[in-house]
């Protein structure tokens, strides 16, 4: 990896764990706006984000959650898995919209990680369906919210052009 992508990936994750510690009480739970998710959309524009992005979720559980050790493993494993799905099942579409609707959809589906890792926590009350429908729908608003944002910002800054430089 060249030092260029190195230090933009450790900038993508400290963003990201910034912005998770800047909204922590909706970050963490069965109903989880964490606006930091929105980041997880740079992984289409250009797959090695994704190593960023995996280290920001992981450093942010370390410092932020309340599950411990649960949540740095099953949390850092749902973006994991979630990112290599998304990049495997998005290389031979050109369009970045429906890229980021993919992306968007398999984080959603996976999020029955985090609801299994809160029902290990004894965390919630509600039934692992329950937890997982509402991880399901605030992991999906949250990421569509930031299609438009990430869009936006690509307009602006051309995110796979500064990986490649």
């Amino acid at each position: 990896m060249k030092i260029k992508q190195l230090v933009i990936n450790a900038i993508i994750g400290a963003l990201y764990v910034v912005i998770t510690l800047a909204v922590t009480p909706f970050s963490f739970g069965v109903v989880q706006l964490r606006l930091s998710e929105m980041l997880n959309h740079f992984v289409v524009f250009n797959s090695k984000y994704a190593y960023g992005l995996s280290i920001g979720v992981i450093v942010a559980n370390i410092l932020l959650s309340p599950y411990g050790v649960l949540d740095w493993i099953l949390g850092g494993g749902h973006t994991i898995i979630s990112l290599i799905v998304t990049i495997l099942l998005t290389r031979k579409i050109a369009s970045i919209p429906l890229k980021m609707l993919i992306n968007t959809v398999v984080f959603s589906l996976f999020t029955f990680i985090i609801a299994y890792m809160l029902m290990l926590s004894g965390a919630v009350e509600e039934t692992f369906w329950v937890s997982y429908g509402l991880l399901f729908a605030s992991q999906f608003v949250t990421m569509a919210v930031g299609i438009p944002i990430m869009m936006f910002l690509n307009s602006k800054i051309n995110f796979n052009a500064q990986m490649e430089k």
